[in-house]
C-alpha cells in the first residue's frame, strides 16, 4: 500500500531536521524538497514494476497513469497544508486548520481560531487567514470568499513567479501573496517588492497574538 501523505510529511521533518531556529521560509522549502525526494523513491518502487509488467490495453494504461497523476496532485496540496501546520505548531502560534467560516467555506488556516472568527466581539483586524496552494493559476480566486470578515487575505504559494497583471488582479481582490524567501527571485521586481515571506507573516500573526 502506498504511504499516506501524513507519513511522508513526518518522515521529511525527521530526516531534514525539526529545529525551529531555522527560518520558517527555508524550513518549508527544505522539508518539501526532502519529502518530494522520498515520495519519488517510493513511487519508483511501486510504479516501475507495474510499468515493466505492461498493460493489456491502451485504456488500462491510461487508467493507471491517471491514478499516478491524481495521487501526485492530491499529495502535493495536502502536503503543503501539513508542512505549514507543523511549522505553525513549532512557532507556537494559535490557529485552526480547515475550520468553517461562512456557508461551509473552509480556509486552510484561521488565526487565532475559528471561534474568534465567529465571535463578533473580536475585532476583524485581530484576525488573519491563510490559504495554501502550491500554484495559484485561477484557484487563487477561491480564497476571496473564504473568510468575509477578513478584508486582507493571505495566500501562500510555492509557484515560481506570477505575472504583473495577475498580481494586480489579486491585489484588487485583497489578496496578499506569501512566498518563501528563496522563491522571491522568480518574481518580477515590481511584484517582488510586495511579496510577504512566511517568516514575515508569522511575525505579524505573533505580534497580534502577543497583544491580544
Amino acid at each position: 500500500m502506498f504511504p499516506k501523505t501524513e507519513e511522508f510529511v513526518r518522515a521529511s521533518i525527521l530526516r531534514s531536521g525539526a529545529t525551529p531556529r531555522e527560518l520558517a521560509d527555508r524550513r518549508l522549502v527544505r522539508r518539501r524538497d526532502c519529502e518530494y525526494s522520498l515520495f519519488l523513491s517510493v513511487e519508483r518502487e511501486v510504479v516501475l514494476p507495474q510499468i515493466r509488467r505492461g498493460f493489456p490495453s491502451v485504456d488500462a494504461f491510461i487508467e493507471y497513469s491517471g491514478q499516478v497523476m491524481n495521487r501526485r496532485k492530491a499529495r502535493s496540496g495536502r502536503s503543503l497544508e501539513l508542512q505549514l501546520k507543523a511549522i505553525f505548531d513549532e512557532e507556537k502560534l494559535l490557529f485552526d486548520h480547515g475550520k468553517a467560516t461562512e456557508q461551509k467555506k473552509t480556509p486552510d488556516f484561521l488565526f487565532p481560531s475559528a471561534a474568534a472568527y465567529h465571535d463578533h466581539s473580536v475585532s476583524a483586524d485581530r484576525l488573519r487567514m491563510l490559504g495554501a496552494k502550491t500554484t495559484c493559476k485561477d484557484r487563487w480566486r477561491q480564497v476571496v470568499t473564504e473568510a468575509r470578515r477578513i478584508e486582507r487575505k493571505h495566500l501562500l504559494t510555492l509557484q515560481e513567479g506570477v505575472s504583473q497583471e495577475q498580481h494586480r488582479e489579486m491585489e484588487h481582490e485583497g489578496i496578499v501573496l506569501v512566498v518563501p524567501k528563496p522563491l522571491h527571485r522568480h518574481y518580477p521586481n515590481s511584484v517582488r517588492k510586495k511579496l510577504v515571506s512566511l517568516d514575515e507573516f508569522i511575525a505579524e500573526v505573533r505580534g497580534l497574538q502577543r497583544v491580544g
